[in-house]
């Protein structure tokens, strides 16, 4: 490598520029925006711990997202694949005050799609030069 070549990982703002355009990629692919409900933390009083009351949750907006419909399962039930960009989504963690986004997708209640809610079942991520540019939703009935 030449000694002007600067590798990738080194150049200022790449983070900025990969998330940017992995999102113009999503909108150019028809992106839409979904639903995503997420619980709200317990209030720490007893009966939401015992689940006599039952935890509160928000829906939250999130675009440009592209929705594909994935083969069935052996026994029927419908699977989605949803593709979310981390741009729309960091600033949504960041209210939330999360720092492992996968982590925090898992544990939603799921993603609405045509009036239904469908429980997410595995959350991945794509990155590029150590920068999160894509996660991956799949959802099932």
């Amino acid at each position: 490598m030449p000694e002007t070549d600067i590798p990738i990982s080194m150049v200022p703002g790449r983070g900025q520029a990969l998330r940017r355009h992995a999102d113009s990629y999503l909108r150019a692919l028809g992106g839409r925006q979904i639903t995503l409900r997420l619980a709200d933390p317990s209030s720490g009083d007893t009966s939401s711990q015992l689940g006599i009351t039952p935890p509160t949750s928000e829906d939250v907006q999130i675009a440009p997202a592209v929705v594909h419909v994935i083969n069935p399962n052996d026994d029927g039930t419908r699977r989605l694949q949803v593709v979310l960009s981390a741009k729309a989504l960091q600033p949504i963690a960041d209210s939330y005050g999360v720092t492992d986004i996968a982590t925090w997708l898992m544990q939603s209640q799921g993603v609405f799609y045509r009036g239904r809610l469908m429980p997410i079942r595995e959350v991945t991520s794509n990155s590029f030069a150590d920068v999160e540019c894509l996660y991956f939703l799949t959802a099932t009935e």
